[in-house]
């Protein structure tokens, strides 16, 4: 899965942060509801020490004085509850509040001994109510062993652990939403510098500049520098190869064709095989001074206007064949560009048109298109004899010729052919509605 640095940095960040927030959330819920139910348990004490501290007891019956300590003893559905047991279980005492509500206080599972409390949460019905046992020896009652028993509802107690849950879960979600917030702003703020490189960059592949600009932080200086030397060298290297070639094709030419004359001197049958090898050489000059003057993509790319380029060519090659009358017709779109080398252009564009004029009747069709986003179509029609389906691909290699009638070498359309495979676009060879051959250059925008 291909995503991008501030893709995955945003995700880490969600997913580490979420889940430390989770369970801290987790660990703070617990905390606040075993300290809710301490709470409960240690209110329930003192409710059984002030009941203690007011009891009174008349012969075998208890009383308590009027004014209760906790006033919800006297009032029906307060929520809590008291009621006071003797050794056999018999309840000796209730409280006017578990008279009214008919509360039932859970069934002793055993005996506790005096001094021991016993904590318990207990469902009943629908109702969730914490019940404390308190057994105490009563020094008034022969030393009787009374066991002190209040419960409360856990409503309010519920009520307060939910507030805290929703209060806790919507705090640490808004800290959560803050945080990757700042974070995104952050990574953002820290990776425009590769976004500012990345724009840079693929401007001087559009050809729109010619180096990275120099305002990176430390981290990213030493990589534009890099980038800046390996452009600057690649040119050089191109410039230096190129001009090697031309040099050399050149300085060959003058040698043949001062041979090429003196053969020219000598008898027929004496000069036939050194004419053929003489061909063989010019041929391979030509076909590698070509090779020389192709580019193919670059680093550094330019923007050529294709449609500015086509016309510039079909009107040096109408002025060439005026004497033919041929008739041109273009539909060209003028803003038809490529990204490329200009030579590169002319070289394919050239041939191509050049072969059309030279094997038309008398009427060429020149029009072009963006198929897509990424690429631009050229076709060029010719109502000429056209090109055998047969020797349609073999015309591409070098060397090869569909006629034997015109002047020519054979390596025009094998030059063209290599260039657009430099520049991963595709030539083919069909029939044209014209009668003719069509050619079809597609090329990336």
């Amino acid at each position: 899965m291909k995503l991008g640095i501030q893709t995955r940095l945003l995700i880490t960040t969600t997913v580490v942060l979420g889940t430390s927030l989770t369970l801290a959330g987790v660990v703070l819920d617990r905390s606040f509801q075993a300290s809710i139910v301490a709470g409960a348990e240690e209110q329930l004490r003192l409710v059984i020490y002030s009941l203690m501290g007011s009891m009174d007891r008349y012969g075998d019956e208890i009383r308590f004085n009027l004014d209760f300590p906790e006033p919800r003893l006297n009032q029906p559905e307060s929520g809590l509850y008291a009621v006071v047991d003797s050794d056999d279980g018999d309840q000796r005492w209730r409280s006017p509040s578990v008279i009214t509500t008919g509360v039932r206080f859970p069934e002793r599972q055993a005996a506790l001994s005096a001094g021991e409390f016993r904590f318990e949460s207990v469902r009943q019905g629908a109702v969730d109510r914490f019940f404390l046992s308190y057994a105490v020896i009563w020094e008034d009652t022969d030393e009787a062993l009374l066991t002190f028993r209040v419960g409360t509802d856990q409503a309010p107690f519920r009520s307060a652990i939910q507030g805290f849950r929703r209060n806790l879960y919507v705090g640490l979600g808004a800290v959560t939403l803050l945080f990757v917030l700042a974070q995104y702003l952050a990574v953002r703020w820290g990776l425009m510098p590769l976004r500012t490189m990345a724009g840079e960059v693929r401007e001087m592949e559009e050809g729109h500049r010619e180096r990275l600009s120099d305002r990176y932080p430390t981290e990213l200086r030493g990589l534009a520098q890099n980038l800046d030397r390996f452009v600057a060298h690649e040119q050089r290297s191109r410039a230096r190869y190129r001009k090697a070639m031309e040099d050399l094709a050149h300085s060959l030419k003058t040698p043949l064709a001062v041979i090429r004359n003196a053969l020219g001197e000598k008898a027929p049958a004496e000069s036939a095989l050194l004419q053929e090898q003489l061909d063989r050489m010019e041929s391979s000059v030509t076909y590698q001074l070509s090779r020389a003057s192709a580019t193919g993509p670059v680093v550094v790319g330019h923007i050529v206007n294709a449609a500015n380029m086509i016309e510039r060519l079909v009107r040096a090659l109408q002025t060439a064949y005026s004497e033919r009358g041929i008739e041109v017709v273009q539909d060209v779109p003028e803003d038809l560009n490529v990204r490329g080398d200009e030579r590169d252009l002319m070289e394919m564009l050239g041939n191509l048109l050049e072969n059309a004029f030279k094997y038309t009747a008398s009427r060429v069709r020149i029009s072009a298109e963006c198929s897509n986003v990424v690429c631009i179509c050229i076709c060029i029609d010719d109502d000429g004899p056209g090109i055998e389906p047969e020797l349609r691909q073999q015309v591409l290699n070098r060397g090869t010729r569909a006629d034997q009638v015109q002047s020519g070498q054979g390596i025009g359309l094998s030059v063209v052919a290599e260039l657009v495979a430099l520049y991963q676009g595709e030539l083919k060879i069909g029939e044209s509605p014209l009668g003719g051959a069509r050619i079809r250059l597609e090329l990336p925008r």
